[in-house]
């Protein structure tokens, strides 16, 4: 299959395709620029008809990369307290945890905001820029497949409310300062979105490698029931059977295979980690030397007490809240779908949609740490170690993640398909 030009058509018609959430079918949609395609059932975004999706990542994307840049080659911040200074770059951020051990936490940072932000905006540029020039299919195919897969793990707009909590919470100790690299890491942040918001994804696999042909589809039918099977990566459809999508070469499977089996095991293992995350020191203060050790809830008392109510409000919902919530709410999304419960299905649609948004925000308190462990290093006077919590908290955070990507949300739909056949 060969690239289709459609960059000077107002107008732009997808596939017909198969809701990844609910599996109903949805027939080719024509969008004037601008427009939007969805679900008739469950509201699910199918498609969206952007402006100038040829230029606008690659240009984005480019002034992302030269803020990142920018944003490694100056001060990031500076702390001074009684006379005694210190500043930090971004990548101490990092260095700081790996220096100290937290080999796992270094690894999570080096990937969520260098890594994949770094991959995810190349594989644009590349596939955007050689669209019309030769490049191997399968290389178009592995760089599309890429895209779709590392995108819910970029967290560098997660990482910049952190630094703002960081900041707040040093204001009253002493005199913090943002460096040029801090001005560049926002540029580099919002570029970044602007970026990730500027591409479809139908639209990029159609202008890849063209539309799949029509298809004759029945009205409020389900790809299951008409034997299809709707690829989650491109959304091209396909006979049921086939085990990879001709279009994008991604798994195919009416269902996800094991889903619930192993979002339970992973939500177990979540519960396991929210005890240690909770209970032991999430970071060490030492001043003077004496040692402080302060728990999540700790944190969020001391701003508390200090005045800080909208950051105490913010770390308690995104660091104890959530992370709970997401897990009581996923066990019983569980438990209803074992259990048959078809009833309200778009109710559990969008508590399952809730839980998918919210869950990659707990790491701010990660963060926080990670800035605070890089920022403040005085020697005798005073330094921050990352605490044992901080480990099991950034381990229920990605597992949960991890939990609610395994949930197949067809599986909802389909307990309502089957009381109705019962009746």
């Amino acid at each position: 299959m060969h690239p289709v030009s459609n960059q000077h058509l107002s107008t732009y018609t997808h596939d017909a395709t198969a809701c990844e959430e609910c599996d109903l079918l949805v027939p080719a949609t024509a969008l004037a620029v601008g427009e939007t395609s969805s679900c008739p059932r469950c509201g699910h975004t199918l498609s969206r008809h952007l402006p100038d999706q040829e230029r606008r990542p690659i240009a984005y994307g480019f002034a992302a990369i030269i803020m990142f840049v920018l944003s490694n080659s100056f001060t990031f911040m500076s702390f001074s307290a009684k006379g005694i200074g210190q500043e930090m770059t971004f990548l101490q951020c990092i260095t700081t945890l790996v220096d100290q051990g937290y080999l796992f936490l270094g690894a999570v940072l080096s990937l969520t905001l260098i890594g994949l932000p770094l991959v995810y905006v190349g594989s644009i540029m590349l596939v955007l820029w050689r669209v019309d020039k030769d490049l191997h299919s399968n290389a178009l195919r592995s760089l599309g497949r890429l895209l779709c897969r590392i995108k819910p793990w970029l967290m560098v707009d997660v990482f910049l409310i952190g630094v703002l909590i960081s900041l707040v919470k040093l204001m009253g100790m002493a005199d913090i300062k943002m460096g040029l690299s801090f001005w560049a890491f926002v540029g580099y942040t919002v570029l970044l979105i602007k970026t990730i918001s500027s591409l479809d994804r139908m639209w990029l696999w159609q202008r890849l490698f063209g539309p799949t042909g029509a298809r004759e589809l029945d009205a409020d039918a389900t790809a299951m029931a008409s034997g299809l099977v709707g690829c989650h990566i491109c959304g091209a459809l396909s006979e049921v059977g086939e085990h990879s999508c001709p279009r994008c070469g991604g798994k195919l499977h009416s269902r996800k295979p094991g889903g619930l089996s192993r979002t339970w095991a992973l939500l177990l293992t979540s519960v396991i980690l929210y005890v240690p995350a909770n209970l032991y020191p999430i970071m060490d203060t030492v001043f003077l030397g004496d040692d402080s050790p302060s728990t999540i809830l700790g944190g969020v008392v001391l701003l508390w007490a200090l005045g800080s109510y909208p950051i105490a409000a913010v770390i308690f919902i995104a660091s104890v809240v959530v992370p709970l919530v997401k897990i009581m709410a996923l066990l019983w999304l569980c438990y209803m779908v074992q259990r048959g419960h078809g009833a309200s299905p778009l109710g559990k649609l969008k508590l399952y949609r809730m839980t998918e948004f919210v869950g990659r925000w707990s790491m701010i308190d990660v963060f926080v740490v990670a800035i605070l462990a890089g920022l403040i290093r005085l020697d005798n006077l005073m330094t921050i170690y990352p605490g044992p919590a901080a480990v099991a908290f950034a381990g229920v955070v990605l597992i949960t993640m991890v939990a609610a990507m395994s949930f197949d949300s067809r599986l909802i739909w389909d307990l309502q398909q089957g009381e109705r056949e019962r009746e």
